[in-house]
């Protein structure tokens, strides 16, 4: 059960006299007409960063990805590690709930069974509900679209991508959005028309096997990889996209090792969610998403990830959806996307 969030997301343009209230899982069909007429890649879409982390617990064991250095102190700072590795705070369907349209999926497969899990360096539970949530959601909310962008694979033989593949296509079928050489003709209202409402992104050579996901180069993600709110805000302004793809700003600290050991009995939603939350999240409105040009100003922005997206009554989605009402402009909407 969803609790304690103000679900609704009130825009208000003084400078045209624009005014309309956006209910957070609906926030798609509730845009103006408009904006639904605008390239599916060159909106603003609030995303999870290490979506599923929610179901880290204390029984979680280590996954395939963890790093060395990791396999070592696990045993000793059990509690300790599992604070610097969960990520989000609450499941998929709340997330979908708050306005969460993009999930960053990484898996794993685990010795001795024939099932797929998420991870984060331990293992954060089977893959089967929280794609289950996401399906139900999508049959309730025929307007909503959401990315599945399964990044990393750990693990893996050729026979196990082949079994997911399959696990998808038969989850999602005709609901799939097909890639295509030109995304510029993938629209809110085009999608609606067809009744396809996920995108899958399959960062692994076996995408080649079906023209039902999206390749990698269709919505990159490039690493910030950075500790500290200067860097990551500079990288975040000057990142460079292809104007004719999708593309994912990740707004995430990533703790080091040396970072972690000096806030050891913290954890990353202090130091490094909600950094995020309180300086870069107000810099967002200088964002802008639409098509990119060549243009002094921060690289036009499509999917932008977080961690702990539920923060402050899902301030991090209000945010983001917010900087798709720039896009009213008149002048932009009849020249850039006509």
């Amino acid at each position: 059960m969803f609790l304690g969030f103000y679900l609704v997301l009130v825009i208000n343009m003084s400078e045209n006299g624009f005014s309309q209230n956006i209910d957070l899982q609906h926030w798609m069909r509730d845009l103006p007409e408009q904006i639904r007429n605008i390239p599916f890649i060159y909106l603003a879409i609030p995303g999870s960063h290490d979506s599923m982390t929610y179901n880290i617990t204390r029984s979680s064991g280590l996954a395939p990805d963890a790093e060395p250095i990791l396999k070592r102190l696990y045993p000793f700072f059990h509690g300790t590690i599992l604070r610097w590795t969960i990520t989000q705070a609450v499941d998929a369907l709340q997330q979908l709930l708050i306005g969460i349209r993009y999930f960053d999926l990484r898996l794993a497969t685990k010795n001795g069974s024939d099932d797929f899990y998420f991870t984060h360096g331990v293992y954060a539970g089977e893959i089967y509900q929280p794609l289950k949530q996401i399906k139900d959601f999508i049959y309730e909310h025929p307007y909503e679209v959401v990315i599945l962008d399964f990044q990393h694979f750990y693990g893996f033989t050729p026979d196990d991508h082949q079994r997911l593949m399959r696990y998808i296509l038969n989850l999602f079928g005709p609901q799939l959005v097909p890639r295509q050489p030109d995304l510029n003709g993938i629209t809110l209202n085009s999608l609606h028309r067809l009744r396809q409402q996920v995108i899958v992104i399959y960062r692994h050579q076996s995408v080649y096997a079906t023209s039902e996901f999206w390749q990698p180069q269709m919505m990159p993600s490039p690493w910030p990889q950075q500790d500290n709110i200067t860097g990551l805000l500079n990288f975040l302004k000057h990142v460079k996209r292809h104007p004719g793809m999708g593309f994912v700003h990740q707004a995430v600290l990533t703790p080091t090792p040396g970072f972690i050991l000096f806030r050891w009995v913290s954890n990353l939603r202090e130091k490094c969610a909600k950094p995020v939350k309180n300086e870069i999240y107000p810099k967002l409105s200088e964002f802008s998403p639409g098509r990119p040009i060549e243009r002094d100003g921060p690289t036009r922005v499509n999917v932008i990830i977080a961690d702990f997206v539920e923060m402050d009554n899902a301030i991090f989605s209000k945010t983001v959806i917010k900087l798709n009402f720039k896009l009213l402009n008149t002048e932009s909407i009849s020249h850039s996307y006509g």
